[in-house]
């Protein structure tokens, strides 16, 4: 019995079906390809902060050259607002490789007086004033030294070495009384007012110049993520004691403010340096 279908050929629609499935296939394939790829692109350009500018470290005084030129090549394509942090950190290059304070008290200076209420205008001052709290101690140190030379001891209370302290350095640069007080070497304890410590009153927690000439910073490990506050950006910060804070740039977190909020990236300013934290 016959019902017609001697003369078709079954198999070709099946192949033309086959076919249009693979080639929607390969279309759909080629276009999740092009899609995570660009996606991938566009983050690196927008998110990654640049790699090197913003890192610091102690350098020999002859590398300082190429260390500037750096900051001057990547600094470049950065938001003009980011200028002046670049500069900055070329102020702390150079006071890293063992500049003398005569070198970079000026510069250091117009950052301090600088006026402007933007957050990054702000974040740079406090940390010019920090600087410019180094310069003093460096000159109460003249002063201390002096005072021990002569009693083979530091002072109990500074004031008894003031006739020697410059009066641009008798309080810290926020106008308040330094914290002073006489100290033993570690671990020998009966060597009383044989060494000393001050710092700002304000920041009880602080490094000194030398200190800071041969310091390796850590990496921060806060954790950051980033919120819509009002329609401008927020960081929701998580530090590694458990501390979390919400700020927005100007805002404080522990001794660091937050300077710039970029795509991707932020900037701080803490008691000693300029640093960066993606999110």
């Amino acid at each position: 019995m016959s019902f017609g279908f001697a003369n078709q050929r079954p198999g070709l629609p099946v192949k033309l079906l086959i076919g249009l499935i693979v080639r929607k296939k390969v279309m759909q394939s080629r276009l999740s390809i092009f899609v995570i790829v660009s996606l991938a692109l566009l983050s690196c350009v927008v998110a990654a902060p640049p790699p090197e500018l913003w890192k610091i470290a102690p350098g020999a005084p002859d590398a300082l050259t190429a260390r500037l030129a750096l900051v001057d090549r990547e600094s470049a394509p950065l938001p003009s607002v980011l200028r002046p942090a670049a500069d900055f950190q070329k102020i702390l290059l150079r006071v890293m490789a063992g500049e003398p304070v005569s070198n970079w008290r000026p510069d250091v200076d117009r950052f301090a007086h600088a006026t402007g209420d933007e957050p990054i205008t702000r974040a740079l001052k406090e940390l010019a004033l920090c600087w410019e709290a180094r310069a003093r101690m460096e000159e109460i140190d003249g002063a201390l030294r002096k005072y021990y030379r002569s009693a083979v001891r530091f002072p109990d209370k500074l004031d008894e070495a003031k006739g020697d302290i410059p009066t641009g350095a008798k309080t810290d640069p926020w106008g308040e009384n330094w914290i002073y007080k006489p100290a033993a070497p570690h671990g020998f304890a009966d060597l009383a007012r044989q060494r000393y410590q001050l710092t700002p009153s304000r920041y009880p927690k602080f490094s000194t110049l030398r200190e800071f000439i041969h310091k390796t910073f850590p990496p921060v490990t806060w954790k950051i993520a980033v919120r819509n506050a009002a329609g401008a950006k927020a960081l929701e910060i998580k530090t590694p004691d458990g501390q979390i804070a919400a700020v927005q740039a100007g805002g404080k977190v522990a001794d660091a403010t937050v300077a710039y909020i970029g795509d991707g990236w932020a900037l701080f300013a803490d008691t000693e340096r300029l640093f960066v934290i993606p999110f």
